[in-house]
């Protein structure tokens, strides 16, 4: 080969590499601006006073191991969070006590503090009142905010005390109690808001050590720091996650952006038209009572209201931690990350005739969101970036 034809061609391969590169095809970090994830952009939480208080934490952390707070001492909450899957539930259906399956998958816990709303259907409005519901639900923990408060005081005194002062008297308080039933009703206004008030401190020991679940640090996270170079699949993958428009729900340094949506998931569960009227209706919600900040919580609940599509739709998931989990949506769909991307982000909008026609309207976000079979492992490599390493 001439000196002039290798001149040609090495013009020839740069021209090739410029146009790729403007062409998209491989991702930049220019693109995932604001996607990055520290604990200094951890925002407060004003309904919790003790969200970042290193002593509720680590009480917080013992809370959320502990199988204890369940009736028959064999669930804990992380049965359902299990940090080995990203914080999610290795299982299609959350197993609670005496092998009773809920109706749902777990939600993975995985920087759910930087969301507005918790759960599915989004009927909690804090990582503090979220872990309350899963306690007193019988088809989870199957305990009572008594036998909570009891147990705290058997097994937890000093620990409580240092963060939240001493607790109260509660010898005169039934074994097991809670709303409805007649052994509550019994008893005196006083003692069922001092059970209350111990309940929802639970809560917000448990948010305070949740709020350390940020999966920062992340190979992705490293990236854009210019720490580190991905290869060339994984830089694909980002190029197919920008170009597919995948950041229209997968935004934010959560890779969510906390609303609720109806991705066309053949299923009769309303979500979010149940969620909200719950939410508004809940004794631990941030404008109640045991709120630390009612006017942020106020605030926050003002926006439920004006909320619109909620039929069929369920909160956007976390992509923090997402290649290692096991199954995926709110119903456990799919149970590979690839059958979900095709089957939801793909052929979602296709399967829009199999849904009953009073529940939902298909979100127009998914509208030309197209992933092609030869993008997918592009795309898994660089979902893969966003593993979360080993939690506190």
């Amino acid at each position: 080969m001439t000196h002039k034809a290798v001149l040609k061609l090495l013009l020839a391969l740069s021209l090739a590499t410029t146009t790729a590169a403007c062409d998209g095809r491989d991702g930049d970090p220019a693109d995932f601006a604001g996607m990055q994830l520290t604990a200094l952009q951890l925002t407060v939480s004003p309904t919790n006073a003790v969200a970042d208080d290193p002593a509720a934490a680590a009480l917080g952390q013992r809370l959320f191991f502990d199988r204890g707070l369940s009736s028959d001492g064999s669930v804990a909450c992380v049965n359902c969070h299990d940090p080995a899957q990203g914080f999610s539930d290795p299982k299609a259906r959350s197993e609670g006590v005496r092998g009773q399956l809920g109706g749902r998958h777990s939600m993975p816990v995985t920087a759910a503090v930087l969301h507005p709303f918790l759960l599915w259907d989004g009927r909690a409005d804090s990582a503090w009142s979220q872990p309350l519901k899963a306690l007193e639900n019988p088809k989870e923990m199957d305990f009572t905010r008594v036998e909570v408060a009891r147990y705290t005081a058997d097994n937890y005194r000093s620990d409580y005390a240092a963060v939240f002062g001493p607790l109260p008297e509660l010898s005169a308080a039934p074994l097991r109690a809670l709303p409805g039933d007649p052994a509550w009703d019994e008893m005196s206004a006083p003692l069922q808001d001092d059970v209350q008030r111990v309940f929802s401190n639970v809560g917000k020991a448990i948010e305070a050590y949740e709020r350390l679940l940020l999966c920062t640090d992340t190979r992705f996270d490293r990236w854009l720091r210019g720490e580190l170079q991905l290869s060339d699949s994984e830089r694909a993958g980002a190029g197919v996650f920008d170009r597919a428009h995948c950041q229209r729900c997968h935004s934010g340094p959560s890779f969510s952006d906390g609303k609720f949506h109806d991705i066309g998931v053949p299923s009769p569960d309303r979500g979010r038209a149940l969620g909200a009227p719950l939410l508004l209706a809940d004794t631990f919600n941030g404008a109640g009572v045991y709120s630390d900040d009612v006017a942020a919580g106020e605030s926050k609940l003002l926006s439920v209201s004006t909320e619109t599509a909620q039929e069929g739709a369920f909160r956007t998931a976390s992509l923090r931690g997402v290649g290692q989990r096991t199954f995926f949506g709110h119903a456990a769909h799919e149970q590979t990350l690839r059958g979900f991307i095709l089957d939801i982000y793909r052929r979602g909008r296709g399967r829009r005739g199999d849904r009953d026609a009073t529940v939902g309207v298909l979100d127009s976000r998914l509208d030309g969101v197209n992933v092609d079979d030869d993008d997918v492992a592009d795309l898994i490599a660089f979902l893969h970036t966003l593993d979360c390493p080993a939690p506190p």
